[in-house]
């Protein structure tokens, strides 16, 4: 067991667990109700994600990396053309409509 990374945010952790089990990547989230229990910002208490074998490492922060790398987009928003809702610069389709950026 190899820990990779630890946040509050529960939503993260859960995606960055499913992007491992979609790659086969055995991972779970340590801490994941205790924390909650007893809310506190102690770091040995905030949850984890881990992947069970060690050798895996590698492989899952790479996997990872281009959702964690904040860095990675442009930053510049841009708005659809179908419905006028502005959407973050990584999204391909809109978060409303679903049409694809143009």
């Amino acid at each position: 067991m190899r820990e990779l990374l630890t946040s509050l945010d529960w939503t993260r952790l859960g995606f960055y667990k499913s992007v491992l089990d979609e790659a086969g990547i055995a991972s779970f989230i340590r801490n994941e109700h205790t924390a909650q229990l007893i809310n506190v910002l102690i770091a040995p208490c905030q949850p984890s994600l881990c992947v069970v074998n060690d050798d895996d490492y590698d492989a899952a922060m790479a996997l990872l990396r281009p959702h964690h790398d904040q860095t990675a987009s442009s930053g510049v928003e841009w708005t659809c053309a179908g419905c006028g809702e502005a959407n973050p610069a990584e999204f391909e389709l809109c978060w409303k409509c679903q049409r694809p950026q143009v």
